[in-house]
């Protein structure tokens, strides 16, 4: 069971960071057409060489995508941005703005790592490194150097507008997806640290959070029951009927108290909360109708009882007491003979 639930967790983050690779692509893609555009018309010939190889190589880098090769797609486009950074900010200066990309990069590296199947933040800090020492070379170098090619005004404010706008939505980008994902995954253990694992009902920490919600406690009844002779179950047939006959009473609860709360509170007690008005009625029917099913497993037919025990809310009592009197009320009924509601 283990392995099938990490599976899907695992499916789920692969599709996550399979969409935004395959839009970072895409947009790569696109901006160095508009790059290519703005090169041929600026007359800027060896950047519109370089920058339509580049476009054939974004055209492959689909392939690693399409392949799964997620870190290794990360790798190869954070080299080539290195390199596309580095060519053109030498070439048309440094008041361009292709340096903006450097800080992008990092944020895509922190990013990459926790979605990486190798964990660790070392191989981040480099590439954040690499990502500084790049940025003051090419500050440094063109501080002291003429740029290859004196770009009009023009294109220099375009550029260096376009870099802003898109460093700003790319890292935006890359934290709402982030987000996305850490939400779902807060949700999920949320979830799951307040479901019963056998059962798939609620526990007992789910428990608490519903009896804190509930504004006005006056008029409601908290009832605890336990599978008679449970022990003798485990005993007799095993553990794994056991499981199972928990997961049918914990089934039949859910269904005859559908409007009304049902946890399992720990091995094979379970708790209710429902209305003063029909407590007694539901529970009864609850009883019998545990008490008339035929359990079947492994071709064993097994036939099992409940006791409960209810007690009225009153005098602003906490939870923890309320569960200890109705707990009273059950251990009564036990040594009455159990298969009995004591109210």
């Amino acid at each position: 069971m283990g392995k099938t639930a990490i599976t899907a967790d695992n499916v789920k983050k692969y599709k996550t960071i399979a969409k935004t690779c395959y839009a970072a692509n895409i947009a790569y893609l696109i901006l160095h057409v508009f790059y290519l555009v703005l090169f041929i018309i600026s007359k800027l010939n060896i950047l519109v060489v370089i920058d339509a190889a580049i476009i054939a190589v974004y055209l492959l880098f689909f392939l690693l995508i399409w392949k799964k090769k997620y870190y290794i797609y990360a790798l190869c486009c954070g080299n080539l941005f290195f390199g596309f950074i580095g060519v053109t900010t030498v070439m048309t200066g440094f008041n361009t703005g292709f340096t903006f990309y450097l800080i992008g990069l990092c944020v895509v590296s922190f990013f990459t790592t926790y979605f990486s199947k190798k964990r660790g933040i070392k191989g981040s800090i480099v590439w954040v490194g690499l990502s500084m020492l790049i940025y003051l070379i090419l500050y440094f170098v063109t501080a002291f150097n003429t740029p290859y090619y004196h770009v009009e005004k023009w294109l220099e404010v375009t550029l260096f507008s376009l870099h802003s706008i898109i460093v700003f939505i790319f890292m935006a980008s890359y934290f709402i997806v982030f987000l996305k994902y850490a939400f779902s995954l807060e949700d999920k253990i949320m979830n799951e640290s307040r479901t019963d694992e056998l059962t798939q009902i609620d526990n007992r920490y789910s428990l608490y959070d519903y009896y804190g919600q509930l504004s006005n406690k006056d008029h409601y009844t908290l009832a605890i029951f336990d599978i008679d002779d449970f022990k003798v179950i485990n005993d007799t047939y095993g553990h794994v009927t056991g499981d199972y006959v928990l997961k049918e009473v914990a089934k039949i609860a859910t269904e005859t108290l559908s409007d009304h709360y049902v946890c399992r509170y720990g091995g094979e007690e379970f708790i209710i909360l429902l209305k003063e008005n029909v407590a007694k009625e539901k529970l009864e029917e609850l009883r019998k109708k545990i008490e008339g099913t035929t359990f079947e497993f492994n071709n064993t037919k097994i036939k099992i009882t409940i006791t409960i025990g209810a007690v009225n809310y009153a005098n602003d009592i906490k939870l923890e007491k309320w569960i200890s009197l109705a707990d009273k009320k059950m251990y009564e009924g036990k040594s009455k003979g159990k298969n009995i509601l004591v109210y």
